[in-house]
């Protein structure tokens, strides 16, 4: 038998209970009824909501026998788990240990079953010891008592058939709560178990571990980095050197030949002005010669 048929066998006992107790009440006992309709009322509340307590855990396996790998993505998984449930799980699987939800009604539930079935039974016998009282008084024979202890007979009916309903059902849905419990407890052991293993990725721990090995790797490494970067100071000094060496030398080169030049130029200038000042000289003296022999000619004269 599976475990949703044994649920369901475990679900219709107690509600069989309820409706056998109810039928007994029918056209007879108003107020019975309604107290075993509260006590039912109540037990199908539970009912329900271990019912979608069972769906989401149901729908927590399915999610975990999925994990044959680990997701791309943390998100995207817990899409697949059931909205009540991605809060604590996602606190588990970073590390926290958190228990995940349970219900919340039921508990309660099934302690207010008995009680109902407690307060029939009392409601019962208020009205037994009343209608014993009011029987013993008003009877003079025999048969008369005995009529008169009809009231009473029903009162204790009611107040057991109270107590058998509230005391059934709150053994059944006390059950189902254990069962439904324990698959939860079942379901939990699997998602651990992907935890430490498929789901390591995503825990705080293994990130924390794989930030501490980087750091040693990186501190490993540092020597060696510190030796490469000694090597390439080296060789930019040198070649800073070598570079200012050659700029000096070039530097050096270009201003010799700049001398050089206008060393060269100089003599040149110098040359062309002596030249042209011979040839100035020549040409004025040229040009003065037939004046100054005019002149002396008149002042021979």
């Amino acid at each position: 038998m599976s475990r949703y048929r044994f649920h369901l066998v475990v679900f219709l006992v107690g509600l069989a209970a309820v409706c056998w107790i109810g039928a007994g009440y029918a056209g007879s006992n108003p107020l019975a009824l309604t107290a075993t309709a509260v006590v039912g009322a109540c037990y199908l509340a539970g009912a329900f909501e271990l019912k979608r307590y069972a769906q989401a855990t149901a729908a927590l396996e399915h999610a975990v026998a999925g994990l044959a790998e680990p997701p791309p993505a943390l998100d995207a998984w817990l899409g697949q788990v059931p909205p009540g449930l991605r809060g604590a799980v996602r606190l588990r699987i970073e590390g926290e240990r958190v228990a995940l939800p349970g219900p919340a009604l039921t508990p309660y539930l099934v302690g207010m079953l008995v009680l109902l079935g407690m307060l029939g039974t009392l409601l019962g016998m208020v009205a037994t010891l009343k209608g014993t009282g009011a029987a013993l008084d008003g009877a003079a024979d025999l048969q008369a008592i005995r009529t008169s202890l009809d009231a009473p007979l029903k009162g204790l009916a009611f107040a057991f058939g109270t107590s058998i309903a509230g005391v059934s059902t709150s053994a059944m849905l006390g059950l189902l709560s254990a069962l439904c419990r324990r698959e939860r407890l079942h379901a939990a052991q699997a998602l651990d178990a992907r935890i430490a293993t498929t789901l390591r990725g995503y825990s705080h721990a293994h990130q924390r571990e794989e930030a501490f090995k980087l750091l040693q790797r990186q501190t490993e490494t540092m020597p060696a980095l510190v030796d490469r970067l000694e090597a390439v100071m080296t060789a930019l000094t040198q070649h800073s050197r070598t570079a200012s060496e050659q700029q000096l030398a070039t530097q050096q080169a270009f201003l010799d030949k700049t001398e050089a030049a206008y060393a060269r130029l100089a003599d040149s200038v110098g040359q062309s002005l002596r030249q042209s000042a011979a040839e100035g000289a020549q040409a004025a003296g040229a040009a003065l010669q037939p004046v100054m022999a005019a002149t002396m000619a008149e002042l021979t004269r």
